[in-house]
């Protein structure tokens, strides 16, 4: 039976970036994947969403600002969107990054490792009638959306699940969104900036749990002006003909697509106990590691569902597995939301900051006062800037913006290394950019205001 140092299941954000940096500390090191090396956010998730948004974005601007731009002889009539065309070249883009990860495989001395992986032993799996032994086992296998929550009682060839809705050769004109998260909220703006009748069904009281309140209410009042109904509160979804009941009311579509809320995907553990929390998620500590010592769990099986924190906690789990522990505090890695415009957040939210009684500063900047954002004309949305009221640190910063989720950048910096408004004040922002905004937020905040 071949061993390994480490063995990961799952080729995701987490578990690719797990095995490079095993395989760069001298790890003999093992990456199992099912399907495609890349996992969901690569091949279903989080790159062919944005490069379908962007399409998306590009349609619904030529329409409505190129005669603002002095542009003519477009006949808005005669535009179209064509999904096959922009999914084609949407699938350029995922080879090409797909060819990319197994090209840092190899570099790496990771071996690649085909099939459907269980647990088949204290230290060993198995994967297509093949055993392989290890001392330390990473668990990366991801989420899907639960059908069981939301939209159990919807016949499956009425529901498409998200991994399967790219590989449509066209999308009917009425889709209802279950799902009030993430996910759901990022494929409502793009299918209705392409023109799409869209309905979000959710059962959360709020767009987006968790974020700013800020900017939950500022996507809720946008998706109402671009003509998204969002039903919040809502109860299960239920069949009838021409589309869904929701309670007594009828709603007429052609499909419902699942981005309701998800559940854990774990490999067959056979034997192996693997406490979960209540939600049904991996239950891990500081270091990733599950109750089995030697088992760590990363990503989206553990109950967080943004790249960037499968990445993190991939590099947290491989320095603790090497004897060099390492904290990241979850608080303080960005949060990225592709809907038009783009959200970004990083740190406390006002709720936060009330719930444990830290007085603070507040400054907000709207975009439309911004110069570039002017000239680019993307004027929607806001920075808004919290800091404490006795030291000025900053603590956490929420955006709104065309391109939020480049900004957040510079502030996640800030507020990992506990920066004051006084540091932002220092630093000169060129002019024109949009990043001024950030800087101009800081001075509401300070009760200095420049441009407003």
């Amino acid at each position: 039976m071949k061993t390994y140092d480490v063995i990961i299941i799952g080729s995701g954000p987490g578990g690719y970036v797990a095995a490079i940096r095993a395989g760069q500390s001298g790890l003999k090191t093992a990456l199992v994947e099912k399907a495609r090396i890349g996992g969901c956010c690569l091949n279903w998730g989080c790159i062919p969403s944005r490069r379908l948004m962007e399409s998306a974005k590009f349609f619904a601007r030529i329409q409505a600002q190129a005669a603002g731009f002095g542009i003519e002889g477009i006949d808005n009539a005669a535009l179209k969107f064509s999904w096959k065309k922009a999914v084609a070249e949407k699938d350029k883009i995922v080879t090409k990054l797909v060819k990319g990860v197994e090209f840092l495989m190899k570099k790496n001395g990771v071996e690649v490792i085909s099939g459907e992986a269980e647990v088949s032993g204290a230290n060993q799996i198995s994967v297509a009638g093949n055993s392989y032994g290890f001392q330390k086992l990473i668990l990366a296998t991801g989420s899907r959306p639960d059908r069981k929550r939301f939209a159990a009682n919807l016949p499956d060839d009425f529901v498409v699940e998200i991994d399967d809705f790219y590989a449509r050769a066209d999308i009917p004109d009425r889709i209802v969104v279950i799902g009030g998260r993430t996910v759901a909220c990022e494929m409502a703006s793009l299918l209705r900036l392409i023109g799409k009748q869209v309905t979000v069904v959710a059962s959360q009281s709020k767009l987006i749990p968790g974020i700013d309140p800020a900017l939950s209410n500022y996507l809720l009042e946008r998706f109402r002006k671009l003509g998204i109904r969002v039903l919040l509160e809502s109860p299960m979804p239920t069949m009838a003909q021409h589309g869904v009941k929701i309670g007594e009311e009828l709603i007429e579509c052609d499909i419902v697509l699942n981005c309701a809320t998800r559940a854990a995907v774990l490999p067959k553990l056979n034997g192996m106990v693997i406490e979960l929390t209540d939600e049904g998620f991996v239950n891990v500590n500081e270091f990733r590691q599950t109750n089995q010592p030697h088992v760590y769990a990363i990503g989206d099986v553990t109950g967080t569902h943004y790249a960037q924190h499968a990445s993190a906690h991939a590099g947290v789990a491989v320095s603790h597995l090497l004897g060099k522990p390492v904290r990241i505090n979850d608080a303080k890695i960005p949060i990225n939301i592709y809907t038009d415009p783009e959200i970004a957040s990083v740190g406390l939210t006002e709720e936060q900051l009330a719930e444990r009684n830290i007085p603070y500063m507040k400054g907000e900047f709207p975009m439309q006062v911004n110069s570039k954002a002017l000239v680019e004309g993307n004027t929607e949305g806001f920075v808004k800037m919290l800091a404490d009221e006795k030291y000025g640190e900053v603590l956490g910063v929420h955006i709104v913006a065309a391109r939020a989720t480049d900004l957040i950048s510079e502030v996640a910096l800030g507020v990992n290394l506990e920066a004051t408004l006084d540091d932002l004040y220092a630093v000169v922002h060129p002019h024109p950019t949009v990043s001024e905004s950030i800087m101009e937020a800081g001075f509401k905040a300070m009760g200095k205001p420049l441009h407003i």
